[in-house]
């Protein structure tokens, strides 16, 4: 089982997740979570101090709340399907999935990236986040048979 660990721990160590969420526990639980296994956790609470992380670091992959005050997490996507296409995102959101329909039509994709809804099962998000790291559908389009994400418990 320590061998198990030290795997997770050597494959993610080296990349790095933005958090962005407006809620501090949430968040705050999230990274832990996320740095227990890991990954190294950039966190930041609103959309514009987003877009602003996204200019000065680079990152391997976004976790996205959807509702934020000012600058929401649909402008976020917005501004990433314009302009890092190739960014993964995750998105997480307490809203109701009507509202989250209500707002997709105004993207300029409206495919949209793996939503987690709040209260968020951790094992299944960090398996997305395994999945997205390693390629996500790219990967298996090209040849990958998928064996090197599956999760081991």
């Amino acid at each position: 089982m320590g061998d198990i660990a030290e795997t997770n721990s050597l494959r993610s160590s080296s990349s790095r997740i933005l958090l962005c969420d407006d809620s501090p526990v949430e968040r705050m639980a999230l990274a832990h979570f996320l740095r227990r296994t890991g990954y190294s956790v950039d966190e930041v609470g609103d959309g514009a101090s987003a877009l602003e992380h996204l200019k000065n670091r680079e990152v391997d992959i976004m976790l996205l709340d959807l509702q934020m005050p000012g600058i929401d997490g649909f402008h976020v996507l917005r501004h990433l399907q314009k302009n890092r296409r190739g960014l993964p995102v995750i998105l997480l959101s307490g809203m109701p999935v009507d509202q989250i329909q209500q707002n997709i039509h105004g993207l300029p994709s409206q495919a949209l990236p793996p939503l987690f809804l709040k209260p968020v099962d951790l094992q299944s998000l960090l398996s997305v986040v395994e999945f997205e790291l390693s390629g996500g559908l790219d990967h298996l389009q090209n040849g990958g048979d998928g064996s090197d994400i599956i999760a081991e418990r």
